[in-house]
């Protein structure tokens, strides 16, 4: 400056200072409200079908079921029960059961071949089983034999079904819902890097069999239940199913849409185990918060089993083929070979026998087990031998081989 004058003007340079990204404005979408259990039923119940999603093993999503369950039944009578868990084939003992001409859980058990059929301990299903049978709920057994998915499975194909099996299966099955392939293989790849997965030899034939059997095990359900609706116009079902089965955008839910356009479903899952992956709406309606609660170890001899019967045999036999070492049938003097006659009292003719007469023990109680023992060079014998039973957690009874998690 002179006399109030620029004559000279210039720009430092540094390298102070401030640098910012100009951002573009985030989008987003307002959270959803957690709703109390009352106002969530109220929602659901204006659908006609509602899913309550589980995993099989998880007594929390048991008792959320059964939850689910009673609030249907005190808003609307007329209703019934759509179980993953039975059959076709055991639809005449579940109405049997409920209409009170089966008298006993054993007989009910035997009849609708539980143990077999499906496997999972029934003391998950319990509580739901005996709700519907007080008030006489009708229970739709969705599905189709084990033996028929399991044979599409393990062949990749379903040339091997025959016309009888084949009436058991949905007509028409989608394996190109979006998404479906995708999300089977995933499963299908966790699987088989399980130390049980078996590391199938042909690979996409394996998973082409995977793929089928799911298809054909969601479709049945889906069309058992569309078969129901429509002959009950007025009834309204709710779902017992794995999770996995329950998916809106590619389970059963779509397939029943399929067959009765414009049907409202509405799909419930606890957040018990739940992959973190499943966006709600999408997926799911409602997604419950619900407590880890545990049953109490199923009570167990401790023996590996296999049931036979010879040409002379009026009924079938149940011989022990191993010991466990986790037990104590062989601290009891149980030996390979042995023949289960009976246990307290109670004939045994097949495992189912044997499971149903365990129901009710803890593990620490003792049995007496009733054994026919044959010997070489003395004669046969028959022993009251007495067990201790012991303990085993609910992850080490899930039967081998399901495809269906």
């Amino acid at each position: 400056f002179r006399n109030g004058k620029i004559l000279q003007k210039s720009i430092e340079q540094t390298d102070n200072g401030l640098i910012y990204d100009l951002l573009g404005p985030p989008a987003g979408m307002p959270t959803r409200t957690v709703q109390d259990f009352s106002t969530i039923m109220k929602r659901a119940a204006k659908s006609r079908v509602i899913y309550v999603g589980e995993t099989h093993t998880a007594y929390g999503d048991h008792l959320l079921q059964l939850q689910v369950l009673q609030a249907m039944y005190a808003n609307n009578k007329n209703m019934a029960v759509g179980m993953e868990m039975f059959p076709s084939s055991s639809q005449q003992a579940l109405n049997d059961y409920i209409s009170g001409k089966i008298k006993t859980e054993r007989e009910f058990l035997k009849k609708s071949r539980y143990f077999s059929v499906w496997g999972f301990d029934y003391r998950l299903y319990r509580g739901i089983i005996g709700f519907c049978r007080k008030h006489k709920i009708p229970i739709i057994g969705l599905n189709l034999d084990k033996k028929v998915v399991s044979k599409v499975f393990r062949t990749g194909n379903t040339d091997d079904i025959s016309p009888e099996e084949r009436k058991q299966m949905a007509a028409i099955r989608d394996l190109d819902v979006p998404g479906y392939r995708e999300r089977l293989m995933a499963i299908y790849r966790q699987h088989a890097a399980s130390p049980h997965g078996g590391g199938p030899k042909n690979k996409n034939k394996k998973f082409s069999g995977f793929l089928q059997a799911q298809a054909i095990w969601d479709e049945t359900m889906a069309e058992s239940i569309a078969d129901y609706l429509a002959a009950n116009p007025r009834s309204r079902m709710i779902i017992i199913a794995g999770a996995g089965h329950v998916y809106k955008d590619s389970a059963i839910p779509l397939r029943v849409a399929r067959r009765m356009p414009g049907i409202r479903q509405s799909v419930l899952v606890s957040d018990n185990g739940r992959d973190t992956g499943i966006e709600q709406g999408k997926k799911i309606d409602y997604l419950l918060f619900t407590e880890p609660l545990q049953l109490e170890p199923a009570a167990k001899i401790g023996v590996m089993l296999e049931e036979k019967k010879g040409k002379k045999d009026k009924e079938g036999r149940v011989v022990i083929v191993g010991i466990s070492p986790h037990g104590f049938g062989n601290k009891a003097g149980l030996q390979e070979g042995d023949v289960i006659l009976g246990i307290d009292h109670t004939a045994v003719h097949d495992v189912a026998d044997l499971k149903i007469s365990l129901l009710d023990k803890h593990p620490g109680d003792t049995v007496t087990l009733r054994i026919f023992r044959k010997r070489d060079l003395l004669p046969d014998e028959t022993l009251e031998i007495p067990v201790e039973l012991t303990g085993m957690p609910m992850d080490m009874m899930m039967p081998p081989g399901h495809p269906r998690k």
